[in-house]
């Protein structure tokens, strides 16, 4: 082989090794990583309750499953097969197999196993600080208000992972799992079990505190004064049953169910219709209800249905009826709290129930407090106590109408104080939509009945509210105003034309227009037929002067203002006359005629004699015969004076007949 062949090829053999040599390393580095490669994490749940749940039991040696105390299936609540369960089942190991890669939290003591899932709801309740907005990595971030955030998440692992990373985040203020809570109803007891089941006192309504606490004369009031403002009533709970014909035109359009992100309102328990009823009852056209639902019906509520509820309560209603008691909560507390600054009142009932720490929401102090009390106005067995309570009110007596198969008539409960005050503060409000929070409570507290110690006590509060002796005079304090007096000074008319344009906070029922400054007679009043708060009329002055307007509502409030009225002309001209003799010889004479208008002139053909033809010229007239003779004189507005003219200085020409004898001695 020639030397440059043989060189030519180790030098093939070398490019084949460098290449072989760089192929094995890669390998080599590419085994070693996939070898030292974690397996991704996956983010998908395997196990997935169907319903929501605090604590779930499974007792091995019972081979028995409980969801909160009542007895369940593994098979269905885990949608798995009879195999499976019967696994789950046979050994400690096996459960915790099952449960293992999930959120779920296991506890086994004594062969019972314990379990939690703080992460069901996939959601997590977030207030950032002001500086900035973390990336939540969130399927959706709902702002319920400024800086407070609901966030929801695929999967229950992903809202565990949120909250791990977050809770770390500077940013972060607080940050709360959405937790899953089993709801203690609100006592509501039969009467045919708690007191009397006597019929009401009046039985045009079907919740006796309408009558006892004067609810029916507010009522009357507004339905005779007219003019409301529209009210809404939000009810935070159970929801109700809307489409029964008792409520057709009482419920705002609005209505939601924040546990089940949907529009049905329907019932969860009972008591909600009837809470419903007794706010029908209390109220007046114009307010409506706006039932939101936050309870299932299995008595689950969450925190981010609450929290919703309240934040779409605040900026949809005007006031708020919670119909629950439940777990206190940061962010409950911050939207209770922006409720409170909007001047939303948020009643609550207190209730005696010793499953719950404390008395949440009515212990909070941006909420009213509401303590029961029954027909004789004892204090009600059911109700709670504390330095918190405003208010107290009637809870008995509320008429069945919506459980057609209960043999039950009458119902007693906390709920149905709360719904009768969160009814009297609509009627409030139907006059005084602006009015604060402090404006109402102080309100509800002039019209309070003391009980129990005098002044509040941990029972009463400040007593009952009630309104018998209420008139329009004690609802409306505020006069008319004027909005609009048109009328003009400039040119000359036969009589002015004033344009009065008034409003009032209700109505007016009376104006007037005099020269009186200490008020009109009583017949110069004029009434306002009309049911409106509104009046625009116009009204006639024939004469200059000073003026006084008056208007007046139906609560006898009044207002006025001074006018001035200038160039009213319904004068005629003022004529006088000569008469020139100086041709009476010649068989005629000439009257001259002249006036004077002091106010808008003389027209500019001012003179007539048969009220047809008018001329300047017509000032004067040649006579030729003794008469009476009228002159017609007309200013710039048609104003016509008149004057009639004697004319006698003609000799009267005459012949008598002398009888014989007579003898003439004079003659005229």
């Amino acid at each position: 082989m020639q030397p440059n062949k043989r060189a030519k090829l180790n030098k093939i053999l070398i490019i084949i090794t460098i290449i072989l040599v760089v192929i094995t390393i890669i390998c080599a580095i590419s085994y070693i990583i996939i070898k030292n490669k974690k397996t991704e994490e996956s983010y998908e749940d395997r196990v997935i309750a169907k319903n929501y749940f605090m604590e779930m039991t499974i007792d091995l040696h019972k081979k028995e499953a409980k969801r909160d105390g009542n007895q369940i299936n593994l098979k269905d609540e885990f949608d798995i097969t009879e195999e499976q369960q019967n696994l789950i089942l046979s050994s400690e190991t096996e459960l915790l197999n099952f449960f293992a890669d999930s959120t779920f939290e296991v506890n086994i003591k004594e062969g019972v196993a314990y379990i939690t899932n703080k992460y069901q709801t996939k959601k997590l309740l977030v207030e950032i600080s002001e500086e900035s907005t973390p990336n939540f990595h969130a399927e959706n971030v709902d702002e319920v208000q400024k800086g407070i955030y609901i966030l929801s998440y695929d999967t229950q692992k992903k809202a565990r992972a949120a909250y791990e990373n977050l809770s770390t985040s500077n940013n972060i203020k607080n940050i709360d799992i959405d937790t899953v809570s089993k709801i203690t109803s609100v006592n509501d007891v039969s009467q045919t079990v708690y007191g009397s089941n006597e019929s009401n006192e009046n039985n045009q309504y079907k919740s006796l505190g309408v009558t006892k606490m004067g609810l029916d004369n507010y009522q009357k009031i507004i339905e005779e004064n007219g003019n409301p403002s529209d009210v809404i009533i939000s009810t935070i709970g159970y929801g109700a049953c809307i489409d029964n014909d008792y409520f057709v035109g009482k419920i705002d359009e609005n209505y939601y169910n924040f546990i089940e992100d949907s529009k049905n309102v329907k019932e969860t328990v009972p008591q909600g219709s009837r809470i419903l009823e007794v706010i029908k009852e209390s109220t007046t056209h114009n307010v409506k209800i706006l039932p939101l639902v936050v309870v299932n019906n299995e008595n689950y509520t969450t925190t981010s249905a609450i929290v919703k509820a309240i934040q779409y309560a605040t900026t949809n209603s005007d006031v708020i009826c919670y119909e629950l008691a439940n777990n206190e909560n940061t962010i409950i507390d911050l939207m209770l709290k922006k409720a409170f600054t909007e001047n939303k009142p948020v009643c609550c009932a207190t209730i005696s129930n010793k499953d719950l720490n404390g008395d949440y929401p009515a212990n909070n102090s941006t909420t009213i407090a509401i303590s029961s009390i029954d027909k004789s106005e004892n204090f009600a067995d059911y109700s709670g106590k504390g330095s918190y309570v405003d208010f107290s009110a009637y809870s008995t007596d509320v008429e069945e109408i919506f459980n057609t198969t209960s043999t039950i008539s009458k119902w007693s409960g906390a709920q149905y104080s709360n719904a009768h005050i969160a009814s009297a503060i609509a009627l409030i409000k139907t006059y005084h939509k602006q009015y604060t929070i402090l404006e109402i409570y102080n309100e509800l507290r002039n019209w309070c009945n003391d009980l129990g110690d005098e002044g509040k006590d941990e029972l009463y509060g400040y007593g009952c509210p009630k309104f018998q002796n209420l008139t329009i005079a004690d609802i409306d304090k505020k006069s008319p105003e004027f909005k609009e007096i048109t009328y003009e000074n400039e040119n000359w008319e036969t009589s002015k034309q004033v344009k009065i344009v008034a409003s009032d906070n209700i109505r007016m029922s009376f104006w007037a227009i005099t020269k009186n400054e200490n008020g009109p007679d009583e017949g110069e009043w004029k009434e306002i037929q009309s049911v409106t708060p509104d009046l625009d009329v116009t009204s006639t002055i024939s004469e200059n002067g000073k003026y006084f307007i008056w208007i007046k509502d139906v609560a006898g409030n009044t207002a006025s203002k001074e006018i001035q009225i200038d160039k009213v002309d319904n004068t005629p001209p003022e004529i006088s006359y000569t008469i020139n003799q100086d041709t009476l010889a010649q068989g005629y004479v000439i009257i001259n005629v002249t006036a004077e208008d002091k106010q808008s002139g003389l027209y500019n053909s001012p003179f007539s004699w048969d009220k047809k033809t008018w001329s300047q010229e017509n000032s004067t007239r040649t006579i030729k015969e003794n008469g009476r003779y009228k002159v017609y004189a007309e200013d710039n507005l048609g104003n016509v004076g008149e004057l009639e003219i004697l004319v006698d200085c003609f000799p009267i020409e005459g012949r008598s007949e002398l009888g014989e004898g007579n003898i003439i001695t004079e003659m005229k």
